[in-house]
């Protein structure tokens, strides 16, 4: 799952540059305890989760193009 992410964050970075930033966190790791809202909630979600500026956006499944427009959307409303 970290190579995928890292994959997708690599065509994030090159589709966006510096107007992204992509951090893989692994939720088995002490790590977590940085993000208290989302280990509150990782019982009702599957992983992989996907978080976009702190909110969780998607679940089950990574999906660059998905991502993608989601990032897009949010770059357009700023």
């Amino acid at each position: 799952m970290k190579d995928e992410a890292g994959e997708i964050g690599a065509g994030l970075k090159e589709r966006f540059g510096d107007k992204v930033a992509v951090k893989f966190v692994d939720v088995t790791s002490d790590e977590l305890q940085n993000y208290p809202e989302i280990k509150e909630i990782l019982d009702k979600v599957r992983l992989p989760l996907t978080v976009i500026n702190g909110k969780p956006k998607f679940h089950g499944g990574l999906a660059f193009n998905m991502i993608a427009d989601a990032v897009e959307g949010l770059i357009a409303e700023s």
